[in-house]
This record gives C-alpha cells, sequence and structure tokens, in this order.
C-alpha cells in the first residue's frame, strides 16, 4: 500500500505540525551535536541512553515505520543516520565522560550488548501492541530517561564550555512541540502526555543548570584586568 507523504485521514492537521517541525527540531539538535562533537572531540549525550537512541530509530527506520505519513519516516531515517555518526563517536570519546576507571576497559563491550538490548526491547514493544504507530510510547520512555541522563551528566562534568546551547534548546522545542502533537493525536493516552511534560520540565531545568555552569565556567576562565596589568 502506497504510503501518503502526510497522513490527514488518521491525524489532525495541526498535530502534524506541531509533530512535524518537532521532528525538525530534533534533526537540527542531531545536527549541532554532530558538530560538536567534530569540534570538541567529546560526546554531550550519555552513553547509558545513547544506546538506547539511536536502537529506538533502527527499528523506527527499518522494522517499522509511523503512519503519519512518507515525509514523518524520513525525518526519522535522517535522525538514525547522524545518530550513527554520534554512536561511531560514542565509541571513540565516550570515556571522556564522567566514568570510573575500573569500568572503561568494558566500555565498549557495554555499548554494544546495551545497544541490542534496546534493538530487542523497541522491536517486541511495539510488535506485541504496547507502543503507537509512530512509536510515541517507546520514544517517550527513552526520551526522559535522556533528559535526566542528560542532566547528571552535564552536573558531574566540570567543563561547561563542552555542553552545545544549540543541542540543548533544540532538544527542548523538539519534544515540546512533539509533546502538543500528543494531547491532539491521544487525548486519552495521559501516560505519554505525563512522560511528555515530565521531559520538558527536565530538559527546562538542563537549559538553566547550563546557563549557570556556563557563567561560572565564563567567570573563572577569564583574566582578571589587574593580574594583567600587574604583569
Amino acid at each position: 500500500m502506497h504510503q501518503p507523504w502526510i497522513n490527514f485521514t488518521d491525524y489532525a492537521p495541526l498535530g502534524l505540525l506541531f509533530n512535524g517541525v518537532g521532528c525538525l527540531f530534533w534533526v537540527v539538535s542531531y545536527t549541532a551535536l554532530v558538530w560538536s562533537i567534530r569540534q570538541k572531540k567529546f560526546v554531550e549525550m550519555p552513553a547509558y541512553v545513547a544506546c538506547a537512541n539511536i536502537a529506538w530509530e533502527f527499528v523506527w527506520s527499518v522494522f517499522f515505520h509511523p503512519d503519519s505519513g512518507l515525509l514523518y519516516s524520513l525525518s526519522y531515517q535522517a535522525a538514525f543516520l547522524l545518530d550513527c555518526f554520534i554512536f561511531y563517536s560514542l565509541l571513540r570519546y565516550g570515556t571522556k565522560q564522567v566514568i570510573t576507571a575500573g569500568f572503561r576497559r568494558y566500555f565498549t563491550a557495554f555499548c554494544l550488548a546495551n545497544l541490542v538490548f534496546w534493538i530487542g526491547f523497541s522491536y517486541f514493544y511495539r510488535s506485541e501492541g504496547y507502543d503507537t504507530a509512530i512509536g510515541a510510547n517507546s520514544g517517550y520512555l527513552i526520551n526522559v530517561i535522556l533528559s535526566a541522563q542528560c542532566l547528571l551528566l552535564l552536573a558531574k562534568t566540570a567543563e561547561a564550555h563542552l555542553f552545545s546551547w544549540t543541542v540543548g534548546w533544540s532538544k527542548m522545542l523538539g519534544t515540546g512541540l512533539i509533546t502538543v502533537s500528543m494531547f491532539i493525536f491521544y487525548p486519552d493516552n495521559h501516560f505519554v502526555q505525563f512522560l511528555g511534560i515530565t521531559c520538558l520540565l527536565l530538559d527546562n531545568f538542563y537549559l538553566y543548570v547550563l546557563w549557570r555552569k556556563r557563567q561560572a565556567y565564563s567567570l573563572l576562565h577569564t583574566p582578571h584586568p589587574h593580574a594583567q596589568s600587574a604583569g
């Protein structure tokens, strides 16, 4: 059966608009993350949840496709392709995150095993009927973990300049706009609505903490004018 570019039959146009713009902001976030990795050789996506993130995108790009339309399916696939580079970079630079020395020798094996687990989780969660037709339930479960882990990684890392404003605000806007569409698409799915609001709160708190840490980092690394004149 030919899939339409946008499924106006099963989904309200306003919800499709919010969902589509939200997906676009997620692609912006991934693009900014790729750029940040190339510049800083540091992956600001937490290692423990990055595997779940790419696993979900793999399952929803290969085995399943959102029934909201081909345009949305392509956005999932674009995010997956960008996440391939992010995951590859995680294997290269992920031990720069706050990880105990004893765990570093097992880091790659952990990431690969974690990836396999989340592929299985995402696949069976959908195939056995626990998910929506666009992957909202499983996607938001992973997104809450991602938002919480991003906040923890930021709090533990002293170098605030390693974290990108663009990655943070585009993720917040992307998830926030998609959450609006959840209220339109699934007015009775309070589970996914609750997870969406939780993500929004965590993402905004992340931006606040990043702002405070960047201010502190900037003050700490800005030469004092009296110190310069004394030299």
